[in-house]
Formats: structure tokens, C-alpha cells, sequence
């Protein structure tokens, strides 16, 4: 089974991702785990705005937004 990793901005509503990599500075990086993105998190897409940022996603039980530009600097393993 081949695995399909990609920016957390390429899933779309209804997609399924588990994280894999936070690619941003250690201050972003912590801010994004303090809200509940860890590794093997497993995220859904739940909307994107009409031009594609924002997009909300919910982790656990929180659900957030964050910007395309944000969202791609996070890796996840789509799941089917």
C-alpha cells in the first residue's frame, strides 16, 4: 500500500489525514502542539473557504482554522 503524504492544505472536506511533521519555526511548532496537532494525531477537513483559506479542521475534539499558507507547512498521511 503506497503512502500519500501531502501539505495539511491538499485535504479537502471529508478527507482524512494523520500528522506526521510540523515543518514550521519551534515557536509556531509549539503553538500547534499546544492546540493538539502531535504526531500520529489523526486530523479531518471539515471546510475550506470559497478560495481555499482558510480551512477548519478538527483534531480530537477542538475544532480550528488555520491558513493555507500554515496548513502546508504541516505534512500528514492521507488515509482512505
Amino acid at each position: 500500500m503506497e503512502k500519500r503524504w501531502m501539505g495539511l492544505d491538499a485535504l479537502r472536506p471529508g478527507e482524512h489525514g494523520i500528522l506526521r511533521e510540523i515543518m514550521m519555526s519551534d515557536e509556531a511548532k509549539a503553538r500547534m502542539e499546544e492546540l493538539g496537532l502531535l504526531p500520529e494525531t489523526e486530523l479531518d477537513c471539515l471546510y475550506c473557504a470559497p478560495h481555499t483559506s482558510p480551512a477548519a479542521y478538527a483534531v480530537g475534539g477542538a475544532v480550528f482554522a488555520l491558513r493555507k499558507k500554515d496548513a502546508a507547512q504541516i505534512v500528514v498521511e492521507a488515509v482512505r
